[in-house]
């Protein structure tokens, strides 16, 4: 299986909004492409797809692996990147079963590795309780951790860092699946919560994690075998829903300590493809790493109005020509994302000292992002998919072991 190094497989099958904006990025750098989705995602309202393939909504797990794996082999993209993190979980599924099936020199073999980074360290990419051990392991910079088996493991580890304590869940993303407690009580009923929406939550571990005050920070940035290509570091100056939602409003900064423990963690796992790692800066500045998406954000595609393009650092990593991970000259920036900062507030004032990123020359992007942003469709979900997440997740548990 060869491949024209110029098309590039997007993954999609979730509306999030950060990949609807990704093809206008990839293509101005050179690529064309090719959008793998269920019908009726934000991504597939892009005009500058090179082509769309829609995937089928129903059928077994095993039919939908081998449709991934029939459509790259016939597709021979140079890089497929999952969008959200249903197909990170699919596309690590698939990966273990090449494994199985294929030598490790097939060039499927080959694509999974470049796109997805070392399988070996996949368990880790979606699993919050490993990364924060990772984190230790490699001395950076991050909030004290336990996980939980027993209530008493809560108040023991309180007892230990001090209060607020923030619980998280496995698949919490942007805020939600997140608790702050703020006394013992506050402790308490957070488990409950837990216990509540997952009854064998503790049986797994929760993780608990010691509370940073500060401003919450990001570094988004793309990774080619284990080495960080080029990234963007920002703080968040608005989110919808307040206070630990998604971001809507954006500023760019320079920060080399989260630049460098982006590189740290790339090369530990071995990592390939997008990355957002979540940071909280103290009072003095300090990045404390939160957690890591192996996926792209609603930022990545901005690197082009700043002038340094993550998706041409892409172009240049395929074509052998040698790219440095520098910062973006002219920062800070601030941007106002659409449609996140639109909903939020349509007088928004951040709209008359910020750049408003709205794809105004693909008006049915920006008619189906209006839509839906006032129905709040990010969270939306295709419940034959998550009805089936658990048998998915125990493919891939079988097949890691």
């Amino acid at each position: 299986m060869t491949h024209a190094p110029s098309n590039v497989a997007l993954l999609s099958l979730r509306n999030w909004l950060g990949a609807a904006r990704l093809p206008r990025a990839f293509r101005r750098a050179g690529f064309q492409v090719t959008a793998l989705a269920f019908p009726g995602l934000l991504l597939t309202r892009s005009r500058d797809l090179s082509r769309l393939v829609y995937l089928p909504d129903r059928g077994t797990q095993a039919e939908m692996l081998a449709t991934l794996k029939e459509l790259l082999v016939e597709l021979r993209p140079a890089l497929v990147v999952p969008t959200d993190d249903l197909a990170i979980e699919w596309l690590h599924a698939l990966a273990l079963l090449v494994r199985r099936e294929l030598p490790s020199s097939d060039p499927l073999q080959t694509l999974l590795r470049d796109s997805l980074g070392d399988i070996q360290h996949h368990p880790t990419l979606r699993n919050r309780k490993a990364l924060a051990k990772l984190a230790v392991e490699l001395g950076l910079r991050a909030p004290g951790h336990t996980v939980l088996h027993e209530r008493a493991d809560a108040h023991a580890f309180a007892a230990r860092v001090g209060f607020p304590v923030v619980l998280k869940a496995e698949d919490s993303v942007a805020g939600l699946g997140v608790v702050v407690c703020r006394d013992a009580a506050a402790l308490d009923a957070g488990i409950t919560r837990f216990e509540n929406a997952t009854p064998s939550a503790l049986g797994p571990g929760l993780l608990a994690q010691s509370f940073i005050s500060g401003q919450t920070a990001m570094r988004a940035a793309f990774a080619w075998r284990g080495r960080v290509l080029s990234g963007l570091s920002a703080i968040k100056r608005e989110t919808h829903p307040a206070p630990n939602g998604p971001s809507s409003v954006v500023e760019f900064i320079e920060h080399p300590e989260m630049r460098a423990t982006t590189h740290r963690i790339v090369e530990a796992l071995g990592y390939s493809g997008f990355a957002s790692l979540d940071f909280m800066l103290d009072e003095r500045g300090a990045a404390h790493l939160i957690e890591l998406n192996p996926r792209p954000t609603p930022i990545c595609h901005l690197g082009d109005y700043l002038g340094r393009d993550l998706c041409a650092s892409v172009q240049d990593a395929l074509a052998g020509r040698e790219v440095e991970d520098l910062e973006p000259t002219g920062l800070p920036k601030k941007v106002a994302l659409f449609p996140q900062e639109w909903v939020r507030d349509r007088h928004s004032p951040h709209f008359a000292d910020s750049f408003h990123d709205v794809p105004w020359d693909d008006p049915d992007l920006v008619e189906a992002c209006v839509n839906n942003g006032r129905a709040q469709m990010r969270w939306g979900e295709f419940h034959y998919q998550e009805s089936r997440r658990e048998p998915l997740r125990a493919f891939i548990a079988e097949h890691e072991k």
